[in-house]
């Protein structure tokens, strides 16, 4: 990730972490315009994504050709539920990303119900981010690609791993939990998602 991508992904989640330790349980916050970035001619993230895997280059190849068909999935379920084929939604990439992340580590569906406040409230996160603002299109449309293949992966992943056994739900656990922490900087353990969204859970509330 270059700098200039790594400070708007810090922004966002630096942005998300004061939302929600501002909020505690009560959610983060809503702003229904959608955010959304023009979708790049060829994608930029698959590549981007596959460099950085150590190895053979056969393998960086496999490695994007996985990214490449996680991203046109994620694509073909958004214009699916209606957003217009040009563009992406950055609040609905990110919301797909954290969903899938807290079903992976505790088991939470999200509804669609749901999963449209999640994408309100990280939607209005990332438009007020100042490194949105300044941030390339270029860069914007990495980002909200990159999430967009994490949604798709981890999701796959997850589903895959509970025909697997304990060892693999430990590992996607695992990882969903890493993802969750670089994201939002807090404890992935005190998430929860119900009918207002994304919200930290009381002390005494059970996981």
């Amino acid at each position: 990730m270059n700098p200039s991508t790594q400070a708007l992904a810090d922004s966002i989640s630096r942005g998300v972490r004061e939302a929600m330790q501002g909020a505690a349980e009560h959610g983060v916050g809503t702003e229904h315009a959608a955010l959304t970035v023009e979708r790049a001619p060829l994608p930029i993230a698959p590549a981007r994504l596959a460099s950085a895997h150590l190895g053979h280059s056969r393998a960086r190849e496999q490695a994007r050709d996985l990214y490449e068909r996680c991203l046109l999935r994620y694509r073909e379920l958004a214009d699916a539920q209606g957003t217009p084929g040009h563009v992406d939604d950055a609040g609905a990439a990110v919301a797909r990303f954290v969903a899938a992340n807290l079903e992976a580590l505790h088991g939470l569906h999200a509804t669609p119900e749901m999963l449209k406040q999640l994408e309100h409230q990280l939607g209005g996160v990332a438009r007020r981010s100042s490194e949105w603002g300044r941030a390339s299109v270029r860069d914007r449309q990495f980002y909200v690609e990159q999430m967009a293949i994490l949604a798709v992966l981890i999701g796959e992943s997850s589903a895959q791993a509970v025909l697997q056994g304990p060892a693999a739900l430990a590992n996607i656990r695992r990882a969903a939990r890493s993802y969750l922490k670089q994201l939002l900087g807090l404890d992935p353990d005190q998430l929860t998602l119900g009918p207002g969204g994304l919200s930290l859970r009381c002390a005494n509330q059970p996981a």
